[in-house]
């Protein structure tokens, strides 16, 4: 036997869903596969009366979808590279934060993460006329989203926004969103749940894709949330209040929304009511900015009585007049059960709301799920990027995290390491979301942040923090958040260290393959003859290995992490055997060793050949081995080349 049959490259791609999907129906009916090929004649044969062949049906399509379907069945060749200098705690958390375009991403995971997702909350493009919308190559992925993150294309021409004078406007925004939400299923566990947030343009189309994509069985709920107060006119008709909170189980027949829920923490109820005996927090019963002012609200803009018996009016920090959070009747009835507090700054009185905490064995999550329409508003989310920096306008209408701390309460457990992934990340309000409730009960939650590196607006507020891109918010918001949590709990991490390391994540970046192999563009234009003989003489040009330089040693690490399918919390150490460095990867299910020396000596060999590496899988340099070598390995291990 050969070495070059008892050995085989590593793995190059992700995972190829057209393969698996094939070797799925050979398992079911073996008939109809031969050399990889589905006799289309033989299955329909084998499935009988099932198949449908009238020519009037049910059916949802729209310009493109064919190219969106093919597009889910391409592999990715693309790596993601940690980012050590971005993240916070990079090796002892398990949170993600990944800055790239969220389809080659989500194929990236799909070896790793498949069937792992507890939940997943998006806030996709609303399709205003005005969002940006992902513009897919299916040739070409990654060189198409290396062009898109500079805004321009491969001639120089800036890309342009999804307008309705565009003849495909819905057929492009559905094309964008149909093969992320494929994939997006196959990494749920079938226990999972997907929230979509979306506007009235597009949820019919929504709700129909995905109808197809996760079954009409599996639809749970389409959610009505109150994100502003007095709303925002639209077409000079009505004026709105809400959105819309798409609710999908991967398998409905066996998911559960939680019926029990941990009591609020003394982290949120702090102050304690002497004659109700009962933790409360203060919440500011004045509201003003966008929608939230007189103007727009005049019946909610009245005077109330300060203790020093004068008049007090919601009034903004500028000077504006703005309103209160309910209308008179509320406040009277809140004033009368004695449920407002006074505080005094700079010589003026200001009022709040006494929210109380649940009583000693009341489920908080099973009141608030009755009060879903009333429970945050989106003023709210803007008000916590303020908080957290500083300064307002960061970043245009983010979802308040209690939003979405709601959704994870509902869906999640706190003691099962359950992984929560937002593919739209935006601001990262998810990622505050789960961080928040892991302080709140001492939970296990994770979190994956997907978000495009989409370059934003100069203004004052991002000029001040010099950031880029969107993602470059995300990344500042979680570092934060994490700042401002390790400080409420300081005490706590000191006599327990181990409990922060949920308080942290890795970043890392989308970019393309280390390996030569991926970063050679074939030429339509060109026979498969012609490729392959380009192909071998560009690798003859590229040595391997003089490819890969000492900085990029992790780089190489995480591609094999990915594409053998580990997670990306592997655990990695580092080790001699024989005379050779080796790397050991492991998470827990599987394992690698790797090897990256240029010549892996005998006494590597010998000692790689024992028992104990008996069946486990090696990753090396092809030039690394002479044929010996590769023969004495290859019959003791699984021998894996570069």
């Amino acid at each position: 036997m050969s070495s070059k049959q008892i050995t085989r490259k590593a793995e190059r791609t992700s995972l190829d869903l057209k393969a698996e999907q094939i070797k799925k129906l050979k398992r079911c009916f073996p008939e109809v596969v031969a050399d990889s090929k589905i006799n289309f004649e033989m299955l329909k044969a084998v499935l009988g009366e099932e198949v449908d062949s009238s020519v009037e049906k049910f059916s949802f399509t729209w310009a493109g979808k064919s190219g969106a379907i093919k597009n889910v069945l391409i592999p990715s060749k693309a790596t993601l590279r940690p980012d050590k200098k971005e993240s916070v705690n990079f090796d002892k958390t398990e949170n993600i934060f990944i800055e790239g375009d969220n389809l080659e991403t989500l194929k990236l995971l799909q070896k790793s993460y498949f069937e792992s997702i507890k939940m997943i909350y998006i806030d996709p493009p609303y399709n205003t006329g005005n969002d940006f919308v992902y513009r897919d190559d299916f040739k070409d992925s990654i060189k198409n989203y290396l062009e898109q993150t500079g805004q321009v294309d491969s001639e120089g021409n800036r890309l342009q926004t999804n307008t309705e004078s565009n003849g495909r406007f819905h057929s492009d925004w559905l094309t964008m969103l149909y093969p992320r939400l494929k994939l997006a299923w196959n990494l749920l566990k079938d226990t999972g749940v997907i929230f979509v947030n979306i506007g009235n343009r597009e949820l019919h189309n929504l709700l129909i894709v995905m109808n197809e994509v996760f079954g009409e069985e599996n639809f749970i709920e389409t959610i009505i949330w109150r994100k502003k107060s007095g709303g925002g006119q639209q077409d000079d008709f009505f004026i709105t209040e809400h959105d819309y909170i798409v609710c999908y189980a991967k398998d409905k027949s066996v998911f559960r929304l939680n019926d029990k829920c941990v009591e609020r923490s003394a982290a949120d109820y702090k102050l304690y009511d002497k004659k109700k005996k009962t933790y409360y927090k203060q919440v500011k019963l004045a509201k003003w900015g966008s929608a939230a002012l007189r103007e727009d609200r005049p019946t909610m803009h009245f005077p109330l009585v300060n203790p020093d018996g004068k008049k007090t009016y919601p009034i903004a920090p500028d000077g504006r007049p703005g309103r209160w959070r309910y209308g008179k009747v509320r406040i009277i009835e809140l004033v009368s059960i004695n449920s407002i507090d006074w505080e005094k700054k700079n010589g003026a009185w200001i009022p709040y709301e006494k929210q109380y905490a649940p009583k000693k064995g009341e489920l908080a999550i099973l009141k608030e799920r009755s009060i879903f329409y009333d429970l945050v508003e989106n003023t709210e989310g803007a008000n916590e990027l303020t908080e957290i920096f500083g300064v307002k306008d960061i970043f245009s209408n983010p979802k308040p995290s209690d939003l979405i701390k709601h959704l994870i309460l509902l869906t999640t457990s706190a003691h099962t390491s359950d992984i929560v992934l937002d593919f739209f990340a935006g601001s990262c309000s998810t990622a505050h979301a789960v961080l928040g409730l892991n302080s709140m009960d001492a939970g296990g939650r994770k979190f994956i942040m997907i978000q495009l590196p989409e370059k934003i607006d100069e203004t004052s507020a991002v000029k001040k923090f010099r950031f880029k891109t969107i993602a470059d918010i995300g990344k500042e918001r979680i570092r934060r958040v994490i700042q401002m949590i390790g400080e409420e709990r300081k005490s706590e991490l000191e006599l327990n260290p181990k409990s922060s390391g949920t308080l942290g994540f890795k970043a890392f970046r989308l970019d393309k393959s280390n390996y030569p192999d991926n970063q050679f563009e074939y030429d339509p234009k060109k026979s498969k003859e012609e490729n392959e003989k380009a192909l071998r003489e560009y690798l003859k040009k590229a040595a391997q290995s003089n490819l890969f330089g000492a900085g990029n040693e992790m780089d190489i690490l995480y591609e094999n992490i990915l594409k053998e399918g580990l997670s990306l919390n592997a655990q990695i150490s580092e080790s001699t055997i024989g005379e050779n460095k080796v790397h050991h990867v492991g998470d827990g299910k599987s394992e690698l060793f790797i090897c990256l020396d240029n010549k892996i000596l005998d006494t590597a060999v010998e000692a790689l050949t024992k028992p104990e590496f008996k069946d486990k899988i090696l990753i090396c340099f092809d030039a690394a081995l002479n044929d010996s070598a590769k023969a004495n390995l290859g019959l003791h291990l699984s021998l894996r080349t570069i």
